[in-house]
Formats: C-alpha cells, sequence, structure tokens
C-alpha cells in the first residue's frame, strides 16, 4: 500500500473502531481488542504482548491470556459493549502491541486483498482506493467473493460506482468515510491528481479554531476546504478569505455558521466530499 495510506490508517479507524486494551466481544460476538482487531482463536491471542493491569513489567502468562479468552466468550449477552468487558480479565495489550497487531493484520489483509484478481492493480490504485478498500476489509474480512458489483469497479477503477457498492450493512459512520474516500478517488483520477497523497485527510480528534490562528491544524483545514473548492489556496493563517470559505461550507452542510472550526465542523470536514461528485451522496 501506498505510504500515506498506512501513515494514515490508524487515524481513520481509532474514531471508528475505538482504542481498546481489553479483548471484548464486538457486535458480531467475535474476541476482539485493540483498533477492532478480531482474533480467530486463544492461540492466536497468546502470540500478542499482554500485560497484567497494564504494568509493562508484569507481562500475562499463556496461562492467564486463556482464561481470560475463555471468560469474554462466556459473555455473549455483553457482545458489542467493550467497555463492560473490562472488569472480566485483567490481561491488557500494551499501547506497542495494539499497533503492532494493527500493523500485522492490515498487512495480512493487503496480501489477501491482492491474490483476488480484481484488486490485482490495488497497488496502482489511488491512495483514496487502497485506504477505502483496506476499509471495508478491515470490518468484513478480506474475502470479497460475495460483492461481484464491487470487485467488477475496483477492476474497472471505476471508484464512483465502488462508493455506491462498497457498503457494509449496520456500519453506518465506516460506510460514510468509505463512500467518501471512493469518492475523494475518483475526484483524484479525474485531475490527475498524485496517486501517492490522501487527498481525503481522516481528520481524528482537533483543536478548536478560531480566526487569526495559525499553524499546521489551519494548514489541515485549508487542504481540506481546497479540496472541497472552497478554497483557492493554503497560506496557514485563518484569514477572512479562510474565515469566508469555512462559513460557506458550514452553510452548505447545514451547521451552525459561526467561523469556529469545532468537533461537528472537523467531523463534517472529514466526510464531505469535492461538490463535483455530491451528487452521488
Amino acid at each position: 500500500m501506498r505510504t500515506s495510506v498506512a501513515d494514515a490508517f490508524m487515524t481513520f479507524t481509532e474514531p471508528i473502531e475505538g482504542r481498546v486494551p481489553h479483548l471484548y466481544l464486538d457486535a458480531w460476538g467475535l474476541v476482539t481488542i485493540g483498533a477492532g482487531c478480531r482474533l480467530e482463536s486463544a492461540d492466536e491471542a497468546t502470540t500478542l504482548p499482554f500485560v497484567i493491569g497494564g504494568d509493562t513489567a508484569l507481562g500475562a502468562s499463556t496461562r492467564q491470556v486463556r482464561e481470560a479468552y475463555a471468560a469474554v466468550l462466556a459473555r455473549p449477552d455483553l457482545a458489542g459493549s467493550p467497555r463492560e468487558f473490562e472488569a472480566l480479565t485483567v490481561v491488557r495489550l500494551t499501547e506497542d502491541g495494539v499497533d503492532e497487531l494493527a500493523a500485522r493484520r492490515l498487512a495480512a489483509i493487503e496480501d489477501r486483498l491482492i491474490r483476488t484478481p480484481e484488486f490485482a492493480g490495488f497497488l496502482r490504485w489511488p491512495a483514496d482506493a487502497q485506504l477505502a478498500l483496506l476499509s471495508l476489509a478491515w470490518t468484513h474480512g478480506p474475502d470479497f467473493s460475495g460483492w461481484p458489483d464491487l470487485r467488477a469497479d475496483c477492476a474497472a477503477g471505476d471508484w464512483r460506482a465502488a462508493a455506491d457498492h462498497g457498503r457494509i450493512q449496520g456500519a453506518t459512520q465506516r460506510n460514510a468515510g468509505d463512500r467518501a474516500l471512493f469518492r475523494t478517488a475518483a475526484h483524484a483520477a479525474d485531475n490527475h491528481w498524485d496517486p501517492d497523497r490522501l487527498w481525503y485527510r481522516p481528520l481524528g480528534h482537533r483543536p478548536e479554531l478560531r480566526a487569526t490562528d495559525s499553524g499546521a491544524e489551519v494548514v489541515l483545514l485549508q487542504e481540506r476546504l481546497l479540496v472541497l473548492g472552497y478554497l483557492p489556496d493554503v497560506t496557514g493563517t485563518l484569514d477572512l478569505t479562510t474565515e469566508r470559505a469555512l462559513r460557506a461550507f458550514q452553510r452548505a452542510h447545514v451547521l451552525a455558521e459561526d467561523g469556529i472550526v469545532g468537533p461537528v465542523t472537523w467531523a463534517a470536514l472529514g466526510t464531505a466530499v469535492p461538490a463535483t461528485v455530491a451528487s452521488l451522496a
């Protein structure tokens, strides 16, 4: 996958899946940990760097990990509520362990995807299309044998159609991000934008911005407004031109038109798509 995709994946995924250091059952009743990483068996769980109670100096034994896995499996009534499982076990995955597991799973998903004939050109796809399919596979799994339309869309590089066909039932938040990614990929391809660059910017948790603020966060805001067609250039300062563009964006998305970038406006900026493809919503 392109470097920009690997760098952005967790920023994109954590607001959807969370970052959970203990074992739990997801909404499908599958043992899960970290940023939505499912574990196929207790054997797989024993390969991870679990510690006791978050103490990095106190590693969990194989027996303790197996007992924790069994304890979680025994509570299907709590499935889909990660916090409810916290008190059931004392084993925890380290911060590094969460990242290592995510990177390992992402590499395995990519390896499986490129073995699918319709996804054989995956490494040449625009970054936004790569992240969209990886996101789908993160939740659904890398086997898309039951998705003939999506496979055909990807084989043809028809990212607009992929935005319509790449949806997972019940995954509202992820679906919104994936549609934005596929549509942004279409817009980038139409305009011959750099395929290495991720034009959709997963925004994560950002500070509030107001008029005259400056710095990296303002640059990020301006880049999104630029891609979305509201701003002509990036200056690094939330100047009058940027404030007007911001208010126009807020008005178009039925937000409080206050010229302030708070959590709701950041979220809208993160899932909005260029105006030229917005009619596909």
